[in-house]
């Protein structure tokens, strides 16, 4: 009888605990099959003789490293996703993930988060990103929003805060939704320039076609908000590089970015909620996604997420 299984992975991991507990996990899914190698090299020798869809490599490896791995698997074997994963913190990587084009870093966290690798790989191996739901069941509340005009940002941010009802982080929360609201509208949708601001219009309203879209999805575990775009401009390059400049330092210890007009809403994103997640069609669409757990198991480093197609 043929093997159904749609999608091979190939799990690189020099630890031996760790590789046999996630290919466990992902082996339990019909849809998957799962290679593994505990090197850099070993991986290589696989993949010469293997056809397969997604690698997912640790990135510290004796030999070969991660991102070494994932580069030569880029120039040999292009059509290959590629996620890297590190029990370490992602903010010492960001300069790295810029460097070699990676768009994807998830955290071992403990406990392990199994669902979200699964969501992760799943709609990186179906091509298939965009959608807040997609991070849900089926049976979460999810409510969306058209936003065509820039004087009700704040009331339709205080309405999303008000929705997921979380209290100790609603301030934080409002404050991010209305830089994702703000950065949708006048950088996705008109365009304009954030050097510029004070000569911006804000007297106009969106056709229904270009509006902004926002949705808020709810389960037990967690909730999310998306707020979409219709103009594709942003891209993975751009991101890792104002996210690094917040981090990285100049000789006085102040963030390069410090004064940086780019940015500043997604660097208040990644710094204020659980997870951040980036979603290019270029010049077609981009959508944030921003994820709040509702308890602290994976409050510790967060991942990178930043997709494009």
């Amino acid at each position: 009888m043929p093997d159904s299984r749609a999608y091979r992975i190939l799990l690189v991991d020099d630890d031996q605990l760790i590789r046999e507990m996630i290919s466990r996990f992902l082996s339990m899914d019909e849809r998957y099959e799962v290679l593994t190698a505990d090197s850099g090299s070993s991986a290589l020798d696989i993949l010469e003789s293997n056809k397969v869809d997604l690698i997912l490599s640790d990135i510290h490896m004796p030999g070969i490293r991660g991102f070494d791995l994932l580069k030569i698997v880029k120039q040999r074997f292009p059509d290959i996703k590629r996620v890297l994963i590190t029990a370490y913190n992602v903010e010492d990587y960001l300069d790295l993930a810029l460097n070699y084009d990676i768009g994807n870093i998830f955290v071992k966290s403990v406990p392990f988060n199994f669902s979200e690798l699964d969501i992760i790989l799943n709609n990186l191996l179906e091509n298939n990103i965009f959608g807040v739901e997609r991070h849900f069941a089926k049976d979460a509340d999810i409510r969306r929003f058209l936003i065509r005009k820039p004087d009700s940002l704040a009331d339709e941010a205080q309405k999303i805060v008000s929705i997921v009802d979380d209290p100790e982080r609603g301030k934080k929360l409002e404050l991010v939704v209305v830089e994702l609201l703000t950065n949708a509208m006048f950088y996705g949708v008109r365009q304009e320039n954030p050097d510029n601001r004070q000569h911006w219009d804000f007297d106009f309203e969106l056709p229904e076609d270009q509006a902004v879209e926002a949705a808020v999805a709810i389960d037990s575990e967690k909730y999310a908000v998306s707020v979409k775009d219709m103009g594709g401009r942003l891209k993975k390059q751009d991101v890792l590089y104002w996210l690094h400049r917040q981090i990285a330092r100049d000789d006085n210890g102040y963030p390069l970015g410090l004064f940086d007009t780019h940015g500043r809403g997604l660097f208040i994103a990644r710094r204020y909620i659980d997870r951040l997640l980036v979603n290019i069609d270029h010049d077609r669409q981009t959508e944030l996604i921003i994820i709040n757990y509702r308890n602290q198991d994976y409050s510790g480093s967060k991942p990178i997420y930043i997709n494009e197609i």
